[in-house]
């Protein structure tokens, strides 16, 4: 057993190996290195002087994310080469949390997931910076144990990218104080010391459109080949829909996203009543389906965004006890068909190619359904027995000890 372990790690590393260096090498070329040149564009004009370019409108990120960019023009080698092995060093950390979890009592299986599951991404994985947030939440689901620094991980990654406040969906009972205080001082520190950067990020944040690859922006992109008489245009770094129906679409997304939070905190709140049943492994589960739900109702859904949930599937897998397995495999057919959308077949889905839109609703489609499972799966599963229980205190004494 020990042998056939060892022979299973050395594949897996060797695979890990062959598929970074082949995203390596697919963007370091002149013209192949996607968004990294327009962060090199920020840290030279910028970010090297200590100023946020809060005059562009794509720049809407938290003020956290200045820090992510700015350090690889103070690493060895030119910026873009920096940024990428950045990237993968991240990519190397989240591998490593993975593999430690299935070491105290965990599984196998999230490492691997997390290994074959970035290269379904394709190279955005790696000339986007949401690798860092991904790896600040696989910690944060490692320490699960901790709520004081799971809760300062979550403000970290929050204040680089809003999205891991979704991870406080699964912060286990009797953790809410300490979680959410230490998430909120992080958070919040970081926002009030960057007061000017903070306001231009939430003012091109609001002025953001219905971008073409989200799920609200699918009827239209469907009626594009019949009667509708929008446009698709370049607004804010991405391409969007402009008419009657876009508006009514954006507004009633951003609606959707009052709804998913206000249903988040309803669930937290029956499951501190007692009314709800909660299970050790829903501080991995419940982060995943949460922000999957946030994924179909944003009206704003880059292809970098899959990375999210890519690695919290990864970590519900890397526990050995989870309610998502099934959707773990659907989203690595998101992840799949996303690529094939950006980058590969871009130009025909901006254009409205008619095969092309197809994929997109198709990964549309898949991406709803994926969510609608995940939290199917998390409300019907039963209350955990005194035995879980148990065994999940037993596991948080470990981690306690280990950190």
């Amino acid at each position: 057993m020990a042998g056939r372990g060892a022979i299973t790690s050395i594949a897996m590393w060797a695979i890990w190996l062959v598929t970074r260096a082949n995203l390596y090498l697919s963007v370091i070329g002149p013209g192949k290195n996607g968004d990294v040149g327009i962060y090199r564009q920020w840290y030279s004009c910028c970010l090297s002087h200590g100023a946020f370019p809060t005059a562009d409108q794509m720049w809407q990120y938290p003020p956290g994310t200045a820090l992510v960019l700015w350090l690889p023009g103070h690493l060895p080698g030119g910026y873009v080469s920096a940024f990428v092995l950045l990237a993968i060093g991240c990519d190397l950390a989240i591998t490593f949390m993975l593999r430690a979890r299935c070491r105290r009592a965990g599984s196998a299986a999230g490492a691997w997931y997390w290994v074959c599951g970035v290269p379904l991404i394709g190279t955005v994985a790696v000339t986007r910076f949401d690798v860092l947030p991904v790896a600040l939440s696989v910690a944060a689901v490692c320490l699960v144990g901790q709520g004081g620094v799971r809760g300062l991980l979550i403000g970290a990654g929050a204040a680089i990218k809003i999205w891991p406040v979704t991870m406080l969906a699964g912060t286990p009972p009797g953790q809410w104080r300490r979680e959410i205080v230490a998430a909120a001082a992080v958070f919040g520190t970081v926002c009030a010391l960057f007061a000017t950067a903070t306001v231009s990020f939430l003012a091109h944040q609001a002025a953001r459109g219905l971008e073409i690859e989200s799920v609200a922006a699918t009827p239209a992109m469907i009626w594009r080949h019949a009667t509708w008489a929008g446009k698709v245009e370049f607004k804010y770094g991405s391409m969007q829909l402009s008419g009657a129906y876009a508006a009514v679409a954006e507004d009633a997304a951003r609606l959707s996203i009052v709804l998913v939070v206000i249903a988040v905190i309803g669930w937290r709140l029956l499951v501190a009543s007692g009314r709800a049943a909660w299970r050790p492994e829903f501080a991995t589960d419940a982060p995943l389906a949460a922000t999957l739900l946030f994924l179909v109702v944003s009206p704003v859904l880059s292809a970098q965004y899959l990375l999210w949930v890519v690695g919290l599937a990864a970590a519900c897998l890397a526990t050995g006890r989870t309610t998502q397995r099934p959707v773990a495999i659907a989203v690595l057919a998101v992840a799949a068909l996303t690529q094939g959308v950006f980058p590969i077949w871009w130009p025909g889905v901006v254009s409205g190619s008619g095969p092309v839109t197809a994929v997109l609703v198709t990964r549309n489609v898949l991406l709803t359904a994926t969510a609608v499972i995940a939290c199917a799966r998390i409300l019907r599963a039963p209350r955990s027995s005194a035995r879980d229980e148990t065994i999940a205190r037993n596991v948080d004494e470990s981690r306690q000890g280990a950190y």
